[in-house]
């Protein structure tokens, strides 16, 4: 299967401080990936990096073998590449339709009826029934559910979800967690997560990129990372807070 997504050699710092190293990854169509690692571990700039937010000091982007690293953010979602935010960021003064609406705008989206469309995208994610309200007035949870309708309002083949489940009860994360499933097998999404809820974190995702300063210490399966000394030595030291069954 050819890729779809392969970073080379990334490269990052700010001033002094040395933030992404040498990363090298290859995504595959329909995986869920998960970037696991300590706070300052790099992984928020990994994505800031592939979504054209910030320049790379050095390496390659590829999306389906053509560079992107050189690109704007904008250019990089008509591609087929979106994000959520570690911190939910709708369009204040719209509503939350409108909000999905403006994602909609890109070249991508081809449909004649984008508010229909859009109608369709909140129904999916659990929020068609609060569409005419404005957006800053959602619960933390429907914001998070928000972005996602916005992003998929892009049409993206890659959809890149940062800390999804951050601030969420558990009951709120298990929706969530079953929306994401959904959403993949549903429209053949491939999936890049960052989430500092593990257990979660690992039951979603098929294969884990752990990093740490900014440098990959191990690649596998969850249940492999889970019992990684180098991974358990970044989290905690001589304890391991990972000790659990990703399939439990």
């Amino acid at each position: 299967m050819s890729a779809l997504l392969q970073v080379h050699q990334l490269d990052k710092h700010f001033g002094g401080l040395h933030v992404l190293k040498h990363f090298n990854m290859t995504l595959h169509p329909g995986e869920i990936v998960g970037i696991l690692g300590p706070n300052g571990a790099g992984k928020t700039t990994l994505f800031n990096l592939l979504t054209g937010f910030i320049p790379a000091d050095a390496g390659e982007v590829l999306l389906h073998g053509k560079s992107i690293r050189h690109m704007k953010a904008n250019a990089i979602v008509g591609l087929g590449v979106a994000r959520t935010f570690q911190l939910c960021r709708p369009f204040v003064g719209l509503t939350v339709l409108e909000n999905v609406l403006v994602g909609s705008l890109g070249p991508r989206v081809k449909h004649h009826d984008l508010g229909e469309r859009a109608m369709h995208l909140l129904s999916q994610v659990g929020l068609a029934d609060k569409a005419q309200q404005p957006s800053e007035l959602l619960s933390y949870g429907d914001l998070r559910r928000l972005e996602i309708a916005r992003a998929l309002a892009t049409e993206p083949e890659l959809l890149l979800l940062d800390e999804p489940f951050a601030g969420l009860g558990s009951s709120e994360i298990e929706a969530l967690s079953a929306l994401i499933r959904q959403l993949h097998q549903q429209q053949a999404l491939t999936i890049l997560l960052i989430e500092h809820k593990l257990r979660e974190f690992m039951q979603l995702v098929s294969r884990v990129v752990a990093i740490d300063f900014g440098e990959i210490i191990a690649q596998g399966s969850p249940t492999d990372i889970v019992n990684h000394p180098r991974v358990i030595e970044a989290y905690i030291g001589k304890q391991n807070p990972l000790d659990m069954d990703p399939h439990a």
